[in-house]
């Protein structure tokens, strides 16, 4: 089955969030611990996931302060040692290193480089860590880096940008082998969805649909790991929002070369 089409996303459920205003949501590795970023409280958050990727059974266990006092995305490395944050009150990439693997708490701030924009909201990977990518809500922009060494932004060059779908951009994802990207963006209140002919180049990037979010001011999105459900985080409604992913089944007839006489075949 094809998962990640949004057209096939279906809301289930929804929690209250840690923040007053959770403008990112991604997880681990496995679908055991999820992160919330907080606007409001400037703080990361931290939940153990009992039942994997199902926000239901969510509980919090710990967080930390955020490099920038008005951050608004994160994200992780492909293992977890390492994590990123971008903000809005220096305009920055701030990227630690973490001891232990997706623990928050033994995060240590190592780096940190300007971003592209002036205003970043979300920011994200390749598969492999050798592209970097920014979304901005001011200029309403998508851009790529190439990293020479694998997730070190030190080492991120700025190679192309693309204009956001909406004026407004809040985050930006992909689908696991960068053949689809996705943005949510504040004004429309809608999740766009890209169709890219080259994995992870944004040049080769064609909008291709949308939907609407479940909130009216959304401000993050994520995919659990096969792409069969789907995160968004809500500031109006302080909410985590979960959506199952079934694609719709196609018929296939076999066993006959020619089939006449018939003008409509219902399933």
């Amino acid at each position: 089955m094809a998962y990640f089409n949004i057209a096939d996303a279906t809301f289930s459920k929804s929690i209250a969030s840690q923040d007053a205003a959770p403008t990112g949501i991604t997880w681990n590795g496995d679908g055991s611990k999820m992160y919330e970023i907080g606007l409001d409280s400037a703080k990361i958050y931290e939940s153990d996931v009992s039942t994997a990727y199902d926000i239901n059974t969510a509980t919090f266990s710990q967080s930390i302060n955020t490099q920038d006092s008005l951050p608004t995305g994160m994200a992780w490395n492909n293992d977890g040692s390492k994590m990123y944050e971008v903000g809005l009150d220096s305009a920055k990439i701030y990227e630690s290193d973490v001891s232990t693997p997706y623990d928050i708490d033994t995060a240590v701030f190592s780096k940190s480089i300007a971003s592209q924009g002036v205003a970043p909201e979300g920011i994200t990977w390749n598969g492999d860590g050798s592209k970097m990518y920014e979304v901005d809500f001011s200029s309403a922009k998508i851009y790529e880096s190439d990293v020479s060494t694998p997730y070190d932004i030190a080492t991120a060059t700025f190679s192309k940008s693309i204009a956001s779908q909406d004026g407004n951009p809040k985050d930006i994802t992909w689908n696991n082998d960068g053949s689809k990207m996705y943005e949510v963006d504040l004004n429309s209140d809608l999740i766009y969805e890209y169709d890219v002919s080259t994995p992870y180049d944004i040049d080769t990037a064609v909008f291709s649909q949308s939907v609407s979010t479940q909130d009216g001011g959304p401000g993050g999105m994520a995919w659990n790991g096969d792409g069969s459900k789907l995160y968004e985080t809500g500031t109006v409604s302080d909410k985590i929002y979960e959506y199952d992913v079934t694609p719709t089944p196609t018929a296939t007839i076999t066993g006959a070369s020619t089939i006449t006489g018939i003008s409509t075949i219902t399933f």
